[in-house]
């Protein structure tokens, strides 16, 4: 396929810009070129370069055209000629919608590199520290080696011992192929080791080849569930719900039930309701009420384990969950190398999350609300963090920047397949493998702690929209932060000479 059978349209006179929801008044008339990689508009008063891939949804109004960004960016394009601007979208359309990464990604190719991000996560020494196996109940297992099992793991498993040989037909039981798999270890003074799982959720109807071939296919996610709740002992199950299909009722008889009052479509909804509007996402209180489910579900999570002592399996967004409370729980992981290195690769990238076409508008968007719920914990806590909340709204600019090339692929398997860790630069590498540290990224008051923290749930008001994420291209917000930093500039020089 060639770039020149998509582009509809190259370029288009006399186009006038709103580079802003706000802004009152259009550009002066400019000149709109598209090419392989990059959207540009050029005028006396205005200029604007977006890449295709950010492009998220186009609206059309008269000879208005509207683009929404990825990156909350809102652009109308005024343009007198109508069937430009069908050509536009169209060309649009196929531009932000290539699946080929050698296609899509401008930077992809580079020269070769270190590959240091790739290096520095190991999985058997990530499990090594975390201690798995727990006890001679588990085993390390190669049974995902090159990833015959599922892309959305690691290569390496920790599996009840003697369950080896029926993974692969285990995995067709659960989404994804993502069977129940340990992800961290905590140890409680009184009732010993605790495990948190992820998993999919249980497929109802499970494929026609493997039910034909063996006949206890419709118990053999029931067995394996009785298997990991006898090698975890003390175990809760955290879902939106009690299936209520008779084929998968006993496999819930000996799990302790932790129910979150949240359906499993609603992120996906409120997300899509919300994008509709000019307010996005930033002030609307959906938006906020989702961060701040999230982050009382894990102080729940916290209870269960630190106070009774429960392993607990996480069926319902385990992505989002897992990797707060593992934040919450380990100091390890409130660092810059831990956050990268270990809680990015292991709970994002090698569980199949869909980075290369995130949305603002569909369910892929749990990323941002897992860096928007981790900022809230930066602004409670404020130096138990090694990072600040401007590295993590970066690191959401970098999930659709594709500068780096630790999220231009969607699964571990994907990343070899196109060798990514010699082909692109990882942020970690990129950034702060020299040991150069950006003033921006690292807390100066940072204090290591061991403390487990807390959500606080009795102060639901204090959630706080992420201004520098949401309203980050909005030309009023803007000039107010700018006024902002004068006067704080020269409240320190007036300081500075009344003391002098």
């Amino acid at each position: 396929m060639e770039f020149t059978d998509l582009i509809k349209i190259k370029k288009i006179e006399n186009v006038r810009c709103l580079l802003d929801a706000f802004q009152e008044a259009p550009s002066g008339p400019g000149v709109l070129s598209v090419s392989a990689h990059v959207l540009c508009f050029e005028s006396k008063n205005a200029k604007l370069q977006l890449l295709n891939g950010l492009v998220d949804t186009i609206t059309i109004n008269g000879t208005n055209c509207t683009i929404f960004s990825k990156d909350f960016q809102q652009i109308t394009l005024i343009i007198e000629n109508k069937d430009e601007i069908c050509l536009l979208v169209e060309t649009l359309n196929c531009l932000s919608n290539l699946d080929d990464i050698e296609l899509t990604l401008p930077f992809y190719c580079k020269p070769k590199t270190k590959g240091l991000n790739y290096q520095v996560y190991n999985e058997l020494l990530e499990l090594e520290w975390l201690e798995f196996p727990p006890n001679s109940s588990w085993d390390i297992s190669k049974a995902n080696l090159h990833f015959k099992i599922t892309e959305c793991y690691a290569e390496y498993l920790v599996i009840p011992k003697g369950w080896e040989d029926v993974m692969l037909k285990l995995s067709e039981c659960r989404s994804q192929g993502m069977t129940p798999k340990p992800t961290f270890l905590y140890k409680h003074p009184i009732h010993g080791k605790c495990m948190v799982i992820v998993a999919g959720t249980p497929v109802k109807t499970p494929t026609l080849q493997y039910r034909l071939l063996d006949k206890e296919y419709k118990d053999l996610d029931t067995l394996y569930m009785q298997s990991v709740v006898e090698c975890t002992g003390r175990a809760a199950l955290v879902s939106e719900s009690l299936l209520k299909d008779k084929l998968n009722k006993r496999e819930y008889e000996k799990w302790h039930h932790l129910k979150l009052h949240l359906p499993p479509d609603a992120l996906k909804v409120y997300i899509s309701e919300m994008t509709k509007k000019e307010t996005w996402v930033s002030g609307n209180k959906k938006w906020l009420d989702l961060v701040w489910f999230f982050l009382c579900s894990t102080d729940t999570l916290i209870t269960y384990i630190t106070e009774f002592g429960r392993s607990l399996l996480i069926e319902v967004y385990p992505r989002i969950l897992s990797s707060l409370l593992q934040i919450c729980m380990e100091s390890r992981y409130r660092t810059l190398y831990g956050l990268l290195t270990s809680i990015i690769r292991k709970d994002w990238l090698h569980s199949g999350y869909n980075f290369r076409h995130e949305s603002a508008d569909n369910s892929c968007s749990e990323f941002l609300l897992f860096l928007h719920a981790l900022r809230q914990l930066t602004l409670w806590y404020p130096s138990s963090f090694q990072y600040t909340a401007e590295f993590l709204a970066e690191l959401h600019t970098h999930s659709n920047s594709s500068r780096y090339g630790d999220f231009v692929c969607n699964t571990e398997a994907e990343c070899r397949d196109y060798d990514a860790a010699h082909r692109t630069v990882s942020l970690w590498e990129g950034r702060f493998a020299d040991g150069e540290w950006d003033v921006k990224s690292v807390n100066p008051g940072y204090r290591p702690s061991e403390t487990i923290l807390r959500p606080w749930v009795f102060a639901p008001y204090s959630v706080q929209d992420w201004a520098s994420v949401f309203l980050r291209h909005r030309t009023i917000d803007r000039e107010r932060e700018k006024v902002g930093k004068r006067r704080f500039v020269l409240h320190a020089k007036h300081k500075a000479m009344s003391e002098e």
